[in-house]
């Protein structure tokens, strides 16, 4: 490159990256187009300096050139660390099968993409200890000394760190009129193959957010799930009782170490546009989930396949651990044996693509028109934010049992709009679009409520980086000022909910009541605020902020409203609540995790 136009391009650059610094005190609307004009401006920068280490220009230049790009970077990461300024967050699990590590590790886990505490920064040698248990865990036969693990791991999160406070148990309470025959297992989704609706062939019912997903592989929230299981087949399904039992396979088999599974495929199941599905799609699917160039959240799950964990490092270039046996057979072989990985066959980590279908619209392969699944059901229709229509596919291998021809699936966010359709008749069952706590004392002795089990845990969890919430005082206080019941009585008005103090729920091994986490108590709650006063030097705890998010959607804003006013009651704290939409609210928390709680 000519000397002179390097010159001309070195000072344009930095002109541009003055600018875009002065930019950085504009309002908070401005916030993701200032980060995307910072983005920009990097990916600018790394290509200027890739080409100036070509043109083998100064070292003047290209050192020019590194500064203003380390100075953007840091302003970038400045800007996320605004972003991410929750105290405290709402989220909830329900579990995806029977294994008290699904809750523990899987969300709250040293390793764990799943929550935003970032409690393993703050608190290495306590994460070192809960990894240690957590591994031993899930090589533990013995169903009583595993539970005993679980809880030691518990006790960590809960107690020690602080890290969460569980508010109370879930389960499924919805709606369903009278004429449905209704199938609730209580991992995963109901699947609407196995409904029927009295006098009807069309199930009306609501999912309460946007559908943020339809990528098997990528999807991780109950939304996303619901549509995605009327679509996919897993080698297997859960039943009422929370056993598996065959659905796109016929049988599996089990190595006499327990460390190698063979799964035998149905030899009549096709694809909705015919194609037969065959073992190579299964594999697919899980490498695809594993793929380093992804990042799927769920990957984790298959880790415990032989070369999975190097495979999605980048490191090797397949899965020994996966082997096609022939068109219908595959062997899934892990490191060593684990004693719950047979729940996994029925999980979405197992669901089956087509690379060819993918590679046909890789920017539409999940739209109407374009996906194709192993399902009961094709989608005929998606608005995204306001509507869709499955069809049930008439290559499914057990069409002639699948009673429902039509699925309607209305975006309803609001909660009085979804009983208002329920009650006119517009909705066969609610789905996610619930209802109004305030209405579920009228609700709950007619025919259409329904609370089935669906084992999980509502909770808020502390950003143990952020202050004021960095301090341990602090978060117990904050904790002991909640009173679950009256949250559960009186806001939800759901008497029959258990209020929780750990997380693992009631119905799994591991349980352990009111004897972990730590209870409603003013005068504890107000004694560590107070310690944490005193080592801070705050005289005023009115000059305390602490900030809430939450998702809108459900009773979410009643039950969080409630947090914040005990929370200001109980210790005088000033608590600012932010809420949004379901899609928006993961996205941002995702960035904080990403930069590690924003460095506060």
């Amino acid at each position: 490159m000519p000397k002179k136009r390097w010159h001309v391009l070195l000072v344009s650059l930095m002109v541009a990256s003055l600018a875009l610094a002065a930019c950085g005190g504009g309002a908070a609307e401005d916030t993701s187009a200032a980060d995307a004009e910072a983005e920009a401006r990097i990916a600018e920068l790394e290509a200027a300096l890739a080409e100036a280490e070509d043109a083998a220009a100064s070292e003047d230049d290209i050192a020019a050139l590194q500064s203003e790009l380390e100075s953007l970077q840091g302003e970038l990461g400045e800007m996320g660390k605004e972003q991410c300024s929750f105290n405290a967050y709402r989220m909830g699990w329900v579990m995806d099968w029977a294994d008290a590590g699904n809750m523990v590790d899987t969300v709250f886990g040293a390793t764990s993409d799943f929550h935003y505490t970032f409690w393993q920064l703050t608190n290495p040698d306590a994460a070192t200890r809960f990894t240690e248990l957590t591994d031993q865990a899930y090589r533990e036969t013995d169903a009583e000394v595993r539970a005993g693990l679980w809880q030691q791991a518990e006790d960590i999160v809960v107690e020690e760190v602080v890290a969460v406070m569980p508010i109370m148990a879930y389960d499924r309470t919805t709606l369903v009129q009278t004429n449905v025959d209704y199938l609730f297992p209580p991992f995963g989704a109901p699947r609407m193959a196995d409904w029927a609706i009295e006098g009807s062939t069309t199930m009306r019912t609501a999912v309460g957010t946007a559908v943020p997903t339809l990528d098997p592989q990528q999807s991780t929230d109950t939304t996303s799930s619901f549509i995605i299981y009327q679509l996919m087949d897993a080698p297997y399904r859960f039943d009422e009782e929370g056993f598996i039992e065959p659905l796109a396979a016929e049988s599996y088999d089990i190595s006499e170490d327990g460390a190698t599974y063979t799964i035998n495929l149905r030899q009549d199941a096709l694809w909705s546009d015919g194609e037969p599905v065959t073992a190579q799609h299964f594999v697919d699917g899980i490498k695809r989930l594993l793929s380093p160039d992804m990042a799927n959240d769920y990957a984790y799950v298959m880790f415990d396949v032989v070369d999975a964990v190097e495979y999605n490092a980048g490191e090797v270039d397949d899965i020994s651990g996966l082997t096609v046996v022939d068109d219908y057979t595959f062997t899934v072989t892990l490191n060593e044996a684990l004693s719950y990985f047979d729940s996994i066959l029925a999980f979405s980590t197992f669901h089956p693509v087509r690379l060819d279908v993918i590679e046909a619209n890789p920017d539409s392969w999940t739209q109407a028109g374009n996906f194709v699944g192993n399902g009961a059901y094709v989608l005929t229709e998606h608005n995204p934010g306001a509507n869709l229509v499955l069809t049930k596919a008439d290559t499914y291998w057990d069409a002639a049992n699948v009673a429902l021809e039509t699925i309607e699936v209305a975006v309803i966010s609001e909660p009085a709009t979804s009983l208002a359709a329920f009650e006119n008749g517009e909705l066969d069952w609610t789905g996610g679009g619930t209802f109004p706590s305030e209405d579920t004392p009228r609700l709950v002795d007619t025919d259409e409520f329904l609370v089935t089990p669906r084992p999980g845990t509502y909770y808020v969890a502390f950003n143990t980086v952020a202050s004021p919430t960095n301090n341990v005082d602090m978060r117990k206080a904050l904790v002991y000022a909640v009173d679950r019941r009256t949250l559960i009585d009186n806001v939800a008005e759901m008497p029959w909910r258990l209020d929780h103090q750990g997380v693992i729920p009631s119905e799994i091994p591991g349980f352990q009541g009111y004897d972990v986490g730590f209870g409603f108590d003013v005068a504890k709650a107000q004694e560590h605020l107070a310690a944490y006063m005193a080592a801070e030097g705050i005289e005023d705890a009115g000059s305390i902020v602490v900030e809430l998010w939450y998702n809108k959607g459900g009773s979410n804003q009643d039950l969080l409203e409630g947090v914040e006013a005990m929370w200001e009651e109980n210790l005088g704290v000033d608590v600012r609540t932010v809420n949004v939409e379901w899609a928006t609210y993961l996205d941002t928390l995702e960035e904080c995790n990403a930069i590690g709680g924003g460095g506060f």
